[in-house]
């Protein structure tokens, strides 16, 4: 479910744009504040979703729960024993970090073991909590819409652990939040284990290359996970000591995961998760299987790839089978088809779901989905190929519109933007109009001149609506007037976008109070489009009136307080020159860099205006480095040709050539316009700027006639869209003139 505390802070993370002119940067986003007060309104509506999704519950004293698998402890091999006893349960052989865990939970709070897939986490969080928690109950939610209800048992009883196996499978707009943890009371201990690159994920230093929502179920992650009172991390390969007290078991299973301890650890190898990774490589041999039994094959191969590549899309719930059916087959073709003899779709599903040595399986046989540890060892292997457009088309035209923001962000990020647009008039038709805010936040962010249009249809469509919240409409019309508003300089309508922000201000602090944080960012919107349409110095005020409530509420290094800085060092620039501040920005860029939880969009802004102010203070040479680096980790994040990067490219164009190297900056020039043509249109203001650069690299390299001519074209294309009083045609006018009197 998208939330309002989504819709808005896919607005406020998004909100540092690029430098002409200095623009303003990354207003921090509002999700924990928005979730804090919309969490109580939201717990009957939520509780109402987990009426028709599952509420199952596991509750068990710890003392008496003798099933770990119950818990999500991966199953071993069935191991039959002399008395005719058989278990999947291997004994448990002592970890070093046991006695970390066990000391956490005496103390009580909130308990986190982190490590990678199979590393053995789940079984020393059990076997701890039986230990030294005994006669506490124990509560599993197996989903989050089981939370709930989980939540409600573990608080009414007299001591219990809130026990939350894979963490990540309870975040999101409709589990677990940080107010969830604070109000469950001393009684209750949470534990939970999370895979160690899930845990980096949630990291700030990620947000530039995640969608939007996902950065919005990042932020609450990180909310969450500042509640953790306790954080022990659980390393993949066992220490000398662990092998040797493994060695001492006269378990089998034990002695066989000994033997390959030097290359994997004991806890994944009797998952199987090595074995399972080899065996879907090695299904895709072309060599002709017998049929006479069960057997992995290409088609077995192409289903498990199909569900590992939905996952790594972002889309983590149960699959359907029909649609995992038709996937598969692109994966087959890719790979040469009949050529590879594929097997019947029977025998692929019963391989891919079949037991390994009766322990874990490549797909769930009750989910279909994918082993984690493929999807893990997919992600971390540079070769894996990069997610087929079939899947990105198929999961945004069928999944459900609570469960399809994720995917479209992701789908943007890797270029398939262009099947987003029909999704959000899907969900819209839905009445699913927080989900349709969230689309038109994808498209927006992939610069379609027409995503203001579509959320502007959303918000007037849920204004019809009797059960749309006004915290919903409240954030989606702070996105409108985001969007509309200028976010890179001379871009935008700020006059417009002035009128609607002042108005979301008064209605928020009707509605919220005045120092509520998304009534701040909203005064941050505000002092962007006062800046913007001149008024500098009201805008400096502000900016530095909010530095100060946000040093008092939250500290020096917290999001909102860097944002507020971020504000006024656009303004100081403005009204007492680049250098000032270039020199704030420098401060501002260091202080980000050092601080684990800045987002990674900020620190990209930052980074983007301190090399502008250089830039225009003179400095040139000290810009190009700094630029330099930018367009990398931009790269990185989110391509080269993605709408975010373009203008960085200009910058660092426009700064090397400045620095004495005007045909690098022909050079550079010539395939920005290149791309932003492809990717944004002849007539986007972006492109139009950067036909006008090269038109001013191709003079300064001698060639004036091509020049002139290609500010004629800018002059043409641009007049039509935006007319002739635009400023950049203004511009454009006066540098022909000059031009032409050069060359004549």
């Amino acid at each position: 479910m998208v939330t309002a505390a989504a819709v808005v802070s896919a607005v406020l993370t998004a909100a540092g744009k690029i430098y002409p002119g200095a623009v303003v940067a990354g207003v921090v986003a509002a999700v924990g504040a928005v979730v804090a007060v919309v969490a109580e309104r939201g717990r009957a509506h939520i509780a109402e979703r987990a009426a028709g999704r599952s509420k199952r519950l596991y509750v068990e004293r710890a003392d008496r729960a003798g099933d770990p698998l119950r818990l999500g402890v991966h199953p071993a091999a069935w191991l039959t024993h002399a008395d005719g006893r058989a278990d999947r349960v291997p004994p448990f052989v002592a970890r070093d970090r046991m006695p970390d865990v066990e000391a956490a939970l005496k103390a009580g709070g909130f308990v986190l073991v982190v490590g990678d897939s199979t590393a053995g986490k789940s079984r020393l969080a059990y076997e701890a909590m039986r230990s030294c928690l005994p006669r506490h109950v124990c509560v599993r939610p197996v989903d989050s819409a089981a939370l709930p209800a989980a939540i409600g048992i573990a608080t009414r009883k007299r001591r219990s652990v809130l026990w939350l196996d894979d963490l990540d499978q309870y975040l999101g707009a409709d589990g677990l939040t940080r107010s969830d943890v604070d109000g469950l009371g001393p009684r209750v201990v949470v534990l939970a284990t999370l895979r160690a690159h899930l845990r980096d994920e949630v990291s700030a230093r990620y947000d530039t290359a995640r969608p939007a929502s996902e950065r919005t179920a990042a932020r609450a992650g990180r909310q969450l996970l500042d509640a953790v009172t306790a954080e022990v991390r659980l390393d993949r390969t066992w220490s000398p000591a662990e092998v040797n007290a493994a060695r001492d078991s006269p378990d089998p299973r034990i002695a066989l995961a000994v033997g390959v301890a030097d290359k994997h650890g004991l806890a994944e190898t009797m998952a199987a998760g090595p074995a399972l990774l080899r065996d879907w490589h090695d299904a895709w041999s072309a060599t002709p299987r017998a049929a006479d039994r069960i057997h992995g094959d290409a088609r077995g191969a192409a289903l498990v790839s199909a569900a590992v590549d939905i996952r790594r899309a972002g889309y983590q719930r149960p699959l359907e089978l029909p649609m995992l059916r038709d996937l598969h087959e692109v994966y087959l073709a890719d790979r040469g088809g009949a050529l590879l003899h594929p097997g019947s779709w029977e025998n692929a599903l019963a391989w891919a779901t079949a037991p390994l040595h009766a322990t874990s399986s490549l797909l769930d046989p009750q989910t279909y989905q994918a082993f984690d540890y493929l999807v893990n060892e997919a992600v971390l292997d540079p070769a894996t190929p990069p997610v087929p457009e079939a899947v990105w088309r198929t999961l945004l035209d069928r999944l459900a519109p609570d469960d399809v923001v994720d995917v479209a962000w992701r789908a943007d990020y890797a270029g398939y933007v262009r099947h987003v647009e029909p999704t959000f008039h899907r969900v819209l038709e839905s009445r699913h109009y927080r989900a349709a805010a969230a689309l038109s936040e994808v498209l927006d962010n992939a610069a379609l001149s027409h995503a203001p249009d579509l959320l502007e249809t959303t918000i007037s469509r849920a204004g019809g609506e009797d059960d749309v919240p006004a915290e919903d409409l409240l954030a989606m019309r702070h996105s409108l007037a985001w969007m509309l508003g200028e976010r890179i300089g001379g871009h935008g309508d700020p006059e417009r976008a002035l009128g609607m922000i002042r108005q979301v201000v008064r209605d928020g602090e009707r509605l919220l109070g005045r120092t509520h944080a998304q009534v701040l960012e909203a005064r941050l919107t505000l002092a962007r489009q006062l800046g913007a349409r001149g008024e500098h110095e009201q805008a400096l005020s502000i900016a530095t009136d909010l530095i100060a409530v946000a040093v008092e509420r939250n500290g020096q290094r917290h999001a909102s307080t860097l944002n507020a800085r971020f504000e006024a060092a656009v303004w100081t620039r403005h009204l007492h020159g680049a250098a000032a501040g270039a020199e704030q920005f420098r401060a501002l860029l260091k202080d980000a860099r050092s601080i684990g939880t800045a987002a990674r969009s900020f620190v990209l802004d930052t980074a983007w205006n301190l090399g502008g102010s250089l830039l225009d203070s003179g400095d040139a040479v000290a810009a190009v480095p700094i630029l330099d680096q930018l367009v990398v980790e931009s790269e990185r994040a989110y391509g080269s040709k993605h709408a975010q990067t373009l203008p960085f490219r200009r910058t660092q164009a426009a700064a090397i050539g400045a620095a004495g190297d005007p045909a690098r900056a022909l050079e550079l020039t010539r395939a920005l316009v290149e791309d932003s043509t492809q990717i944004l249109g002849e007539t986007h203001l972006t492109t139009l700027e950067a036909r006008a650069d090269l038109a001013g690299w191709l003079s300064d390299t001698g060639d004036t006639p091509a020049a002139i001519e290609l500010l004629d074209r800018v002059l043409d294309r641009g007049t039509r869209q935006f007319g002739e009083d635009h400023w950049l045609m203004t511009e454009v006018r006066a540098e022909r003139a000059r031009l032409r009197g050069r060359e004549y």
